[in-house]
């Protein structure tokens, strides 16, 4: 067998099962002081991660005294219960995936989807619960910066001072909307502790576990608060491409997009756990050895990213312009993970906004049913809101629509620049030929432009004002364009030394 220790559990690792022991320990976040504690908190483990990795949690096993010595579930004195899982193979936990550069994009965006639809699924707080409320998310968050002060490896740190001010000054601001989130349902049991080294590549897919047992206010959350923490841990090993493929997928399914507001705070928030933990960590090691000296590094990382996290600028905003076809969907799809960026579709919101799935169908017609010119000014309204919301959570976010209308353009322009955002123009074009034959081909997409669509946006004037122009990125997306190279040209385009965000005044 061989064995793992963190800072409140043991876990035995014996052949194909793992069995995890809770240690005897009180902590102001938690107390397995007793046995019936522990059982208890074994119990509600195996529970609540059953509803993401079933076949990874079996049951819960108990350590007994027997004639042949200490067993496991066999007749005898119960000295300890365990939770019984499934043992995987440690170099697929997602941290270690991520090290050594074995996990695609695509895998973390499907773990936003499902996220968001498990969160969707879990029970909401109750309405009359103390859980939940924005003082409990203050009041966790107080809890890690005294714990902070109080350890002998951070109290004198010299931007401590500094996080503790900004938490209390930014939530005290926040407090109207996160308590409006309660309100809507946006407080669910969640998973609580989702971190990279609790979600592990299991079965070909990426799979949370070891979820919050010990304190059901740590696990019904804002949901923001559940993906602050991944987004978080994936910042901190320098994957930023990794958590916007994971985010972006999470805001798509969830439409969850007014979380980018307080997602800052939740994400220095998130920093300030792990700083926590290794605080903790480093005083139960030995004082100077390796261990000791990575636990205590890995706190001072994380109150770096905290810091980081506490002065954030607007994130900038690049418009999609061209008419179906032109590759805006293709391009703004993958600058999702080379700008990085979070991904607002016209076609998607559409869609959501009539309560429909975004592959569905609905054969309307040109200015008609879902296309109506009510239909169209709702879903630029709902763009507008999400694009602001991510916008002043310093979030870089792409508008994926059209935008052939100047007024909608001038509409965004000045929502960047209230913002103080930067703002650039991403103009698609594409020959005739090949814009047809793209609007053929499309299957299973959320748009729904047919080729008398695509004659109808041509027919009309699209071309950019000579204003517009000068804070514009044209793409032939013909040539099979360099996305890499086009992130970089659109980071240089929305900023012109000495002169400010290009483009980020409202078009004339």
């Amino acid at each position: 067998p061989q064995l793992i220790e963190t800072h409140i559990s043991w876990v035995v690792l014996a052949g194909e099962y793992a069995y995890k022991f809770k240690k005897p320990v009180r902590f102001p976040f938690l107390d397995y002081s007793t046995r019936a504690l522990r059982r208890a908190a074994c119990c509600t483990e195996v529970a609540l991660n059953a509803r993401w990795a079933p076949d990874l949690y079996l049951g819960v096993s108990e350590l007994v005294a027997s004639a042949a010595g200490w067993r496991l579930d066999v007749a005898g004195t119960a000295l300890e219960p365990a939770v019984r899982m499934r043992r995987f193979d440690r170099r697929e936990e997602l941290d270690a995936l991520v090290v050594r550069a074995a996990v695609a994009p695509e895998e973390l965006a499907t773990l936003g989807s499902e996220l968001a639809q498990w969160q969707a699924a879990a029970p909401a707080v109750a309405t009359d619960s103390t859980l939940g409320r924005p003082a409990a998310a203050h009041g966790a968050a107080e809890e890690n910066l005294a714990t902070l002060r109080a350890s002998a490896a951070t109290a004198q740190h010299p931007r401590l001072a500094q996080l503790v001010a900004w938490v209390n000054a930014t939530h005290a601001a926040l407090e109207p909307t996160l308590a409006a989130r309660r309100a809507a349902g946006r407080v669910r049991e969640c998973h609580g502790d989702l971190h990279t080294r609790n979600v592990v590549r299991w079965r070909g897919r990426l799979t949370p576990f070891d979820g919050i047992d010990f304190d059901a206010g740590l696990r019904f959350i804002d949901a923001a608060s559940d993906v602050a923490f991944l987004c978080m841990d994936l910042d901190r090993l320098g994957r930023a491409d990794l958590c916007h493929a994971f985010l972006d997928a999470w805001f798509a399914a969830s439409g969850d997009y007014a979380a980018a507001r307080p997602l800052p705070w939740f994400l220095c928030y998130r920093a300030l756990v792990r700083a926590k933990v290794g605080a903790l960590r480093a005083g139960q090691l030995t004082a100077g050895s390796p261990a000791a000296a990575s636990a205590a590094g890995e706190c001072a990382d994380c109150l770096g990213l905290a810091a980081h996290y506490a002065t954030r600028s607007p994130g900038r905003l690049v418009l999609t312009h061209g008419v179906s076809g032109s590759g805006k969907s293709w391009l703004a799809a993958r600058l999702v993970t080379a700008l990085p960026a979070i991904r607002l579709r016209a076609d998607v919101e559409r869609k959501r906004l009539a309560g429909l799935e975004p592959a569905a169908h609905t054969g309307s017609s040109p200015d008609a049913g879902l296309y109506s010119a009510a239909a169209t000014q709702r879903t630029y309204e709902r763009l507008a809101v999400a694009a602001a919301a991510l916008v002043a959570g310093g979030f870089d976010t792409i508008v994926d629509a059209t935008f052939l209308d100047a007024a909608e353009r001038a509409r965004f322009a000045a929502l960047a620049h209230a913002a103080g955002a930067p703002l650039t123009i991403l103009d698609c074009t594409a020959p005739r030929a090949l814009l047809a034959a793209r609007v053929v081909s499309r299957s299973g997409d959320p748009s729904e432009a047919t080729l008398a669509v695509l004659e109808r946006q041509l027919a009309r004037p699209t071309a950019l004002a000579e204003r517009e122009r000068r804070g514009a990125v044209t793409v032939d997306t013909a040539q099979s364009p360099d996305v890499s190279a086009l992130a970089a040209q659109l980071k240089a385009a929305a900023v012109r030394p000495g002169d400010g965000p290009r483009g980020a005044a409202p078009v004339s």
